[in-house]
């Protein structure tokens, strides 16, 4: 595999980290609606994903937009 492929590979795959942790965020605030707890602990946990999920995702997006210098430049 050319470093070409592999710099794909690693997009691709940071991707679809990027969509399975959407899902498990979606799932999570699913079950948020479900609790029966109070309104302020509700509130503060919401916040608490919300947090979570902009790092996690945030971390994954600069990589992904990370501009790749695949060769030095040439001297002449």
């Amino acid at each position: 595999m050319n470093r070409e492929q592999k710099r794909i590979t690693l997009k691709l795959q940071r991707e679809k980290l990027m969509s399975e942790l959407d899902k498990v965020y979606k799932n999570a605030f699913n079950e948020l609606s479900s609790l029966d707890i109070e309104e302020g602990s509700l509130a503060k946990l919401s916040q608490i994903f919300l947090l979570s999920r902009e790092a996690a995702m945030n971390s994954l997006q600069k990589e992904i937009e990370k501009p790749i210098i695949t060769q030095s430049p040439q001297k002449e």
